[in-house]
């Protein structure tokens, strides 16, 4: 192990070799645990395992951190229900303002969002879009012990995913 590539950050080692990305609910529901765990599928050969500090991998996807200084780059995720924009206002200027690059992602995206009023409201477009996933596609996959399908419902994380690696290729 490169101990002068780690250091130690609130209790857990930080392998500085690489890339750090801190994916951020702006508020509780907004689906920030979803967006990581598919985001890390994606980032990191689609299935191995990301919380062996010492893993091969080059990407570790950070589910909320606590602490965003020491990430590389910061996934804002917003949900487009009126009721939590408005509880992540906060948060969404908090990373607006902050030092890190942010990469917004729209979750649960449907016909429903209004998307003139969505933009207004955040005065700016979020650079990738992923649609609400119907609950029976993802009820049927988990009672059947299966991953969800990949490609056409997950397309606004996977391009996400392709964006990152080229940023950091």
């Amino acid at each position: 192990m490169d101990f002068e590539n780690m250091r130690l950050q609130e209790g857990i080692l930080l392998d500085r070799m690489k890339v750090h990305i801190g994916v951020m609910g702006v508020c509780h529901g907004a689906g920030a645990t979803f967006v990581s765990e598919w985001l890390d599928h994606y980032l990191n050969d689609e299935g191995r395992h990301r919380f062996f500090v010492s893993s091969p991998e080059r990407y570790a996807v950070h589910d909320s951190p606590g602490n965003t200084d020491d990430m590389d780059l910061i996934i804002g995720v917003i949900d487009p229900m009126p009721s939590l924009l408005m509880r992540g206002a906060d948060a969404i200027g908090e990373l607006l303002d902050g030092n890190n690059t942010v990469l917004w992602i729209l979750n649960r995206d449907n016909p429903g969002v209004n998307h003139r009023e969505l933009l207004r409201y955040l005065s700016f477009r979020p650079e990738f879009v992923q649609s609400e996933i119907p609950r029976e596609i993802m009820a049927r996959a988990e009672y059947n012990g299966e991953r969800l399908p990949g490609i056409r419902e997950l397309e606004g994380i996977r391009k996400l995913a392709e964006r990152i690696k080229i940023i950091n290729a």
